[in-house]
């Protein structure tokens, strides 16, 4: 009997193991895009990217137009969870979740866009030439940054101190004064860096969307519309689509409602691949403020299938649920995440 029962668990491990052996060939048809919706400015890569290291894996180059083509064995056993993204120096990519593709019921798909943008894009990143630094602050930059590796911000902020004080006309440097100030929550002083940062070099952006941001995070509306109006006048080419989310926000805190929504209509038309999905629910609040429900409630829903990774969204749906309803004390979500 011990002999029949060990043949028949033998065999069981010899199916399952066939089981899991079972790849199904899947072909997956994407393309990437830059935030606009163009073609990358070069030939990038394609990764798989699992939750288990021998799941990742290289995959194919785009075509000049940004097109590309992957075929791939999947095997619907295992458990892993797998992402593509494209991956370029200099440029950081939203990411796809195919861990649900099979291969059972088609071994053709056709992908949403990769998205890629330049990280000079963030305005938070301090990415800064060392041949652009005045020569009379190369030590205080080196020593920055050395002081941010070790995430020391205090140390990075009195030696960007030291580097505008060498170095007043130098806008790169203010503005990287005031993110690392920003960090170290001194948001006084940060806002008086990128005030000073603008006032060194106007067409220097980052330090606008910087400031816009911190305009809101205080609340101070006219500072926010005031930074965003003079950001859109240089932004001629549209590098920070994002600044007229920020300018709805601020209209909206000043109750300037179709102002508001002219800004965040704007803001979505910018974005035509949701890198910045809260969009929709601030045209949401816009519309309830308007007294139009249903449109609140479609925006605010499709925010919702957009970004199911907010930190609010039980907050969101319940923000929903009560449209035309007065709400509670500290139950309305932000507009915008601090």
């Amino acid at each position: 009997m011990r002999s029949r029962l060990m043949l028949l668990f033998a065999g069981f491990m010899c199916l399952a193991t066939a089981a899991k052996a079972e790849n199904y060939p899947v072909i997956f048809r994407g393309k990437v895009v830059m935030p606009d919706g163009s073609p990358p400015p070069k030939i990038v890569a394609i990764e798989r990217i699992c939750s288990d290291l021998s799941g990742s894996a290289p995959g194919p180059l785009t075509d000049k137009k940004g097109e590309y083509l992957w075929r791939m064995d999947v095997d619907p056993m295992r458990t892993r969870s797998c992402v593509l993204r494209a991956t370029s120096a200099g440029f950081v990519s939203s990411s796809i979740d195919i861990s649900a593709f099979n291969g059972y019921l088609s071994t053709t798909i056709n992908l949403e866009p990769l998205v890629l943008t330049s990280v000079t894009e963030d305005p938070y990143a301090i990415i800064i030439s060392e041949s652009r630094v005045p020569s009379r602050a190369k030590s205080a930059f080196k020593a920055a940054f050395k002081a941010i590796d070790a995430v020391d911000y205090a140390e990075a902020a009195r030696q960007f101190q030291i580097v505008i004080e060498k170095a007043p006309d130098f806008a790169p440097g203010w503005h990287a004064y005031g993110v690392v100030l920003e960090y170290a929550k001194d948001e006084k002083a940060s806002r008086s860096a990128y005030q000073s940062a603008i006032e060194a070099d106007p067409k220097f952006l980052p330090p606008y969307m910087t400031l816009a941001h911190l305009c809101i995070k205080s609340k101070d509306w006219d500072c926010a519309v005031k930074t965003a109006d003079a950001m859109i006048k240089n932004d001629k080419k549209q590098h920070y689509p994002d600044i007229h989310l920020h300018r709805a926000v601020a209209l909206y805190g000043l109750n300037d409602l179709a102002q508001a929504e002219a800004a965040v209509q704007e803001a979505i038309r910018l974005d035509p691949y949701h890198r910045t999905p809260r969009a929709e629910y601030v045209y949401g609040r816009i519309l309830e403020a308007r007294a139009d429900y249903d449109g609140a409630r479609t925006h605010m829903s499709r925010y919702l299938e957009l970004d199911k990774k907010a930190p609010d969204l039980e907050l969101i749906r319940l923000h929903i649920g009560n449209l035309g309803k007065p709400v509670p004390q500290g139950m309305e979500p932000e507009l915008e995440y601090p």
